[in-house]
Formats: C-alpha cells, sequence, structure tokens
C-alpha cells in the first residue's frame, strides 16, 4: 500500500515530467491544468510552500497578460521550490523504490 508521502513524491515527480513535456512542445498540457497540479502538490506538501506564494503564481498564469511559455517558467519555479523544501525535509529517495531495490542499488 503507497503512503501518503510516497503518493506526494509520485505526484511531484509526475508534474516534473510533465512539465518537461509542455517546455519541449510535447504533449498537450496546457498552463491552466499545470497550474492545478501545482496547487494539488503543493497541498500535498504544505510545509514546503507559502499560500501566498501559490495565490501569486496562480494570478499570473490565470492572466491574460503574459504568453504560455512565461506561465510555464512560473509552473516550473513553483514547483522547483517544492522539490527543494521537501530535499530539505527529507533528502531524496526513489519514488515507488521498495527497500529490496535500494539495498541493490547500494551494494
Amino acid at each position: 500500500m503507497m503512503g501518503t508521502a510516497d503518493m506526494a513524491r509520485r505526484e511531484l515527480a509526475a508534474l516534473g515530467d510533465a512539465l518537461s513535456q509542455a517546455e519541449n512542445g510535447r504533449g498537450r498540457h496546457s498552463p491552466a491544468a499545470l497550474m492545478a497540479r501545482l496547487l494539488r502538490v503543493a497541498a500535498l506538501h504544505p510545509k514546503a510552500v507559502d499560500d501566498t506564494l501559490m495565490w501569486q503564481v496562480t494570478d499570473l498564469v490565470a492572466g491574460r497578460d503574459i504568453a504560455d511559455g512565461f506561465k510555464l517558467v512560473v509552473i516550473r519555479m513553483g514547483w522547483a521550490s517544492v522539490v527543494q523544501a521537501e530535499f530539505r525535509a527529507s533528502g531524496l529517495t526513489l519514488v515507488g523504490a521498495t527497500e529490496s531495490r535500494r539495498q541493490a542499488r547500494a551494494a
């Protein structure tokens, strides 16, 4: 059974993948959909993100004054801040790795 921490790390990794696809012109990820995913990831990492930052990012992404490319940059910055805070809190861990796989890789 997957714990909440594992689910949160999976969501964070999946958002990173979706952002990479959008930045490279692959996939069909709109800035609005990516922003919704960022908000979901931020909710899974409540200590990692200040609410005021998320409101500011949301306002920028929801606005029509900036291009989609810049919106992706803003979303990427929000994602990176969650990754950095998660790293500080728990270090780097493999997403979905079992203990035996971790031990095998360490050997």
